[in-house]
């Protein structure tokens, strides 16, 4: 897969994605987890529904990216698939608003800026290497809070992880 892909109209990384992991990583275990804590919310959850290939893959897609109002919006603005921190909305209410949904969505607005500085290949490199593990280097996800093949604690320089967080 192209590592492009993996950066989403907002700016998220895809790659570190929760669903994204567990499906990529082949964790049956956290795929079901996900799953149940998915429903438990109000969620009807499937294991497809965890699916994804990343919000600009051009392939399956979450339930959330699926109806996604930024992707939208980026793609109805001429050559755009992200947003932009050129746009003369920017951040817009719509970005703003979403930052405050999780933990991972507070630094989109950054991660677009940083974005429009280096382009999207430097970025999507700088992102991987941002989300493995500090010591054996396997792919983390946002809310991991230890590597879950050699059990190393994430980087500290990353956001904190809720306590009920996954």
């Amino acid at each position: 897969m192209n590592k492009e892909n993996l950066i989403s109209a907002c700016g998220l990384y895809c790659g570190a994605c929760e669903m994204y992991r567990a499906v990529h990583d082949n964790n049956e275990a956290k795929q079901q987890s996900l799953i149940q804590t998915f429903n438990a919310r109000g969620g009807k959850f499937t294991l497809a529904d965890l699916e994804c290939d990343g919000c600009l893959g051009g392939g399956r897609l979450s339930p959330w990216c699926r109806q996604c109002n930024i992707k939208s919006c980026a793609k109805h603005k001429p050559g755009e698939t992200i947003c932009s921190s050129d746009c003369s909305d920017f951040p817009c209410s719509q970005l703003t608003e979403f930052t405050k949904q999780m933990p991972h969505h507070a630094e989109v607005v950054d991660n677009l800026r940083r974005l429009q500085k280096v382009g999207i290949k430097k970025h999507a490199e700088q992102e991987e290497k941002r989300w493995l593990c500090p010591q054996c280097k396997t792919p983390m996800s946002w809310y991991y809070r230890k590597c879950p093949k050699c059990g190393a604690e994430r980087f500290k320089k990353l956001y904190k992880v809720p306590d009920n967080m996954f």
